[in-house]
């Protein structure tokens, strides 16, 4: 089948008011726990089938690759102590072998998406976690003819992963847009592996969870104030509402706004956001940081997204060393900001005199989570050396409420 990846946005995935207009709902998974076929207790523990999932094994006569087994029991050495239910499957590590599922579900316009699965390595026969480390990766596609079409996905790294306790990953797909080449198309999801042959990864729980998102209100998100004069200087060293980290203490020439140019200029920015934006300078310790109403809240996941260009005049450094603006969720604790969670944007990737959506991704915030309820901090920070200035827009962020219901999510 064709597979055609489609880069949306950098996104951070962490193992980590809901008003009432929120809502979410797990789409169900057939055999989601991979409980069928039932292993039978007193013959050989695995079975290499998968029922309801399409099993793209490299093995084509024996099976080899993909199918269930049945946990060993609690006291084992070799016993899963959280797994759901009483059988996992297993995939084999080389490249090509995986398992995917088309679901009765279209990707809805307005809603976002969180795929998420328990991962675990095999006891006796595990991916390797030496250079080059095996990978996992985990799909959300969409289904076009008779073709299937990757829209995002999330890598799972072999190292640190453990034979006995299964770790849940994530991958994300923010809110589907009317325009998007998937929106009302068919969902499907995949697992599939990424490395060498000889291990074996151990699979359960698929999960997946579609939620309209809320947007949280961020004062000043375009950089409309202050106003630029049109018949003065077009830059003003000032944003409004924003906290301003410029390491040139005096002038303030790394943190400002804007005015756009007009149009047919050859600096102007195509795609802005009202009339202004800010700019950053590309030196380690300029940034801009807000602190926003309301707090991390238990249930809630949360995406910062800003729109991020380059000068077209004095760009970010695209060469080694290359210059890099963070996105970061932070909270206070007393009079110190700790960071959550950061997305990385890299010179290198973003277009001149256009502007591209990056983002970072907080997973639920647990009741234990350091920052739950703590209030909600957003910033932008330069890393990189001096010279350069990244143009800044549309700053957003969304929260999503998502569901567990453990009988929708199995399909059981």
């Amino acid at each position: 089948m064709l597979r055609n990846a489609m880069c949306l946005s950098v996104l951070i995935l962490v193992s980590v008011g809901a008003g009432g207009s929120l809502w979410s709902a797990s789409i169900p998974i057939a055999n989601a726990s991979f409980e069928a076929p039932a292993v039978d207790p007193n013959a050989f523990p695995a079975v290499p089938v998968v029922e309801q999932w399409t099993e793209i094994d490299l093995d084509p006569l024996g099976s080899t690759n993909t199918g269930v087994f049945a946990n060993t029991p609690a006291g084992s050495e070799d016993h899963i102590v959280n797994a759901d239910a009483d059988q996992l499957a297993f995939l084999g590590s080389e490249q090509g072998n995986a398992l995917e599922q088309d679901l009765q579900a279209t990707y809805k316009v307005g809603c976002d998406y969180r795929l998420t699965v328990a991962v675990g390595i095999s006891g006796k026969f595990p991916p390797s976690a030496q250079e080059p480390v095996d990978t996992l990766e985990l799909v959300l596609y969409y289904v076009d003819d008779a073709n299937a079409v990757d829209i995002v996905s999330q890598t799972v790294e072999a190292a640190g992963l453990s034979a006995t306790e299964l770790q849940d990953f994530s991958v994300y797909l923010p809110a589907v847009g009317s325009a998007d080449a998937w929106a009302d198309k068919t969902v499907g999801v995949a697992i599939r592996a990424a490395g060498a042959a000889g291990g074996f990864w151990d699979l359960d729980y698929v999960r997946l969870v579609e939620s309209m998102p809320v947007a949280i209100p961020v004062a000043n998100a375009s950089f409309e104030t202050p106003i630029v004069d049109p018949n003065g200087f077009p830059v003003l060293p000032y944003v409004n509402a924003w906290t301003e980290l410029d390491v040139d203490l005096l002038g303030s020439t790394n943190t400002g706004v804007f005015a756009n140019m007009p149009e047919g200029a050859w600096d102007r920015m195509g795609n802005a956001d009202g009339n202004q934006l800010a700019f950053l300078g590309s030196e380690q310790g300029n940034g801009f940081e807000q602190d926003l109403p309301g707090g991390f809240e238990a249930g809630c996941s949360y995406r910062l997204t800003v729109a991020v260009g380059v000068s077209g005049r004095f760009p970010p450094s695209a060469e080694e060393p290359v210059d890099t603006v963070e996105l970061v969720l932070f909270y206070w604790d007393e009079a110190e900001v700790v960071d959550i969670v950061r997305g990385v944007v890299r010179a290198p990737d973003v277009p001149s005199r256009q502007l591209h959506d990056f983002s970072a991704y907080l997973s639920p915030v647990q009741p234990d989570d350091a920052w739950a309820g703590r209030p909600i901090g957003v910033a932008i920070r330069s890393a990189g050396l001096p010279g350069g200035f990244w143009d800044l827009d549309n700053v957003r962020l969304a929260r999503s409420v998502p569901i567990e219901d453990d009988a929708a999510a199995t399909g059981e």
